[in-house]
């Protein structure tokens, strides 16, 4: 959240405005190295226990979809690592479903982890929240300009769910 301060006469307080940081969600790039040892093929089950990181949509059931181990970091600290992720084996691209929608719908339903991290690739900042306080947390942790980025992680399984940049 940014604050703005509108300054008013000698006979009144300034009033301060608290304005949303708007946030720029990213996905995993469209080319992802799924040839990697260990990665392994599985069919959805269910609609949302696979959720697609290059789309940010949840596998339909039957659906195939790749786990495979990702790194999220492109600096190296105490933090960087891999960890599993699904996306899915058809090509798929993210898209915002509503332009006037902030937080994708995937992260939306679900308790979150999230992290923000500094120039330095340290965690400075973190806490769990529900998918539909994602946007107000990601703005309170963006008014510290110390953080350069946010990572999310689903609570549950604690794999990474997607980046967050200000806009």
């Amino acid at each position: 959240m940014a604050s703005i301060w509108k300054i008013g006469n000698a006979n009144t307080e300034p009033i301060i405005e608290t304005t949303p940081t708007p946030l720029k969600f990213i996905p995993l790039p469209a080319t992802l190295d799924v040839s990697k040892p260990g990665t392994i093929v599985e069919t959805a089950k269910d609609q949302s226990s696979y959720p697609c990181r290059r789309c940010l949509k949840d596998s339909s059931p039957g659906g195939e979809i790749y786990l495979v181990s990702y790194n999220p970091f492109l600096g190296e600290s105490p933090y960087t690592g891999p960890g599993p992720i699904f996306v899915h084996q058809r090509d798929c691209m993210f898209k915002l479903e509503d332009e006037k929608d902030v937080v994708p719908d995937q992260q939306r339903r679900r308790k979150l982890s999230v992290r923000a991290y500094n120039a330095e690739h340290m965690m400075i900042n973190n806490g769990v929240v529900d998918g539909v306080d994602l946007e107000a947390k990601a703005g309170e942790m963006f008014a510290d300009l110390d953080v350069k980025y946010i990572h999310v992680h689903y609570a549950g399984a604690g794999g990474f769910a997607v980046k967050i940049e200000r806009k």
